[in-house]
């Protein structure tokens, strides 16, 4: 099979960055409950705007989304595939052309036991630290993302999935439908 060219952002919501929403994005962010959460969320999806608009070649504020009957956002009219994936400080974005793709990143944290909620899924990988329980998780998340289902939807046998470098504490994954991927890093905002 050839490889698809994916190139992934990483990119950290802890500092301030400029905000790109549409007013339905704005809207959105102010239902939050949490200020940390609105800030988070605000950083990442201005962020998704400010990438996917080298891709696309519009201004950020510009870009229109649609949006698939599990939530999984497109940009209409270009072969442009994208996922977002936000945890704790840490966003990722998948970029690539005219294959479905998913990303997914979690924070490990020591209170959650990710192994009933794996067995919850169907998934029979439980074994490990929790690390690798994450690991598992975010696999499982980045295939249904990419399938643009319901994460108890199980995955189809056309879905490949790899690990991806993550920072310290945090596990990711991407998948793709009908690749293998070639992953190009990219970082904070520079290609």
């Amino acid at each position: 099979m050839e490889k698809t060219h994916v190139d992934v952002w990483t990119i950290p919501l802890g500092s301030p960055s400029p905000s790109y929403l549409s007013p339905d994005e704005v809207e959105r962010a102010n239902r939050f409950k949490f200020e940390k959460d609105r800030v988070r969320w605000t950083r990442a999806r201005s962020a998704l705007r400010l990438v996917l608009s080298r891709y696309a070649g519009e201004d950020p504020v510009r870009l229109t989304f649609t949006y698939g009957k599990h939530g999984k956002p497109a940009l209409p009219f270009t072969d442009v595939e994208f996922n977002l994936s936000h945890s704790g400080d840490w966003a990722m974005i998948a970029v690539t052309r005219a294959i479905q793709v998913g990303v997914d990143i979690e924070q490990i944290r020591a209170n959650i036991e990710m192994a009933p909620l794996l067995e919850r899924l169907g998934e029979t990988d439980l074994s490990g630290t929790p690390r690798q329980l994450f690991q598992v998780w975010t696999r499982r998340e980045a295939k249904t993302k990419a399938a643009g289902g319901a994460l108890f939807d199980q995955p189809g046998d056309d879905i490949s999935v790899t690990d991806l470098e993550a920072p310290e504490g945090y596990a990711a994954s991407l998948a793709l439908v009908d690749g293998e991927p070639s992953i190009h890093y990219c970082g904070n905002g520079k290609r």
